[in-house]
């Protein structure tokens, strides 16, 4: 089965273009709006889980990516995510020490060679790799 990745980004075109990539290199996608709406997604228990979130970091307030991630990392441990954001590693100084381990950071704009190489190197670590 293809890795299924969510990816919320209040942007209609990077969403459009991330999920062409991703669609087009054999993963599954689901796109959102909003955090709200990711979160609501991972409440429904009648809905398959991602395996991989990517972020976008200010999507309805300034720091709504980083506030919602610090929820779901809580919730869901085991959830690689990756943000991708126009404030790069400025965003770095947000997450407490050790978080190298499960942060990854991809500043806006990014070849989808490089994009697809981290989301395969984030899905390795939990054996979800396509």
């Amino acid at each position: 089965m293809a890795p299924r990745i969510a990816h919320v980004d209040d942007d209609p075109d990077i969403r459009e273009a991330v999920s062409r990539i991703l669609t087009k290199n054999g993963y599954e996608v689901d796109s959102y709006l909003s955090m709200q709406d990711f979160i609501e997604s991972l409440q429904d228990e009648s809905k398959e889980q991602p395996d991989l979130a990517i972020l976008d970091v200010m999507v309805e307030s300034m720091d709504a990516g980083l506030t919602t991630y610090a929820q779901i990392h809580k919730r869901y441990p085991k959830l690689q995510a990756i943000f991708l954001t126009s404030l790069g590693d400025m965003i770095r100084p947000y997450f407490e020490d050790g978080s190298h381990e499960w942060v990854c950071i991809i500043e806006k704009p990014v070849e989808p060679a490089s994009l697809l190489a981290t989301i395969n190197d984030r899905l390795r670590k939990t054996g979800e790799a396509a």
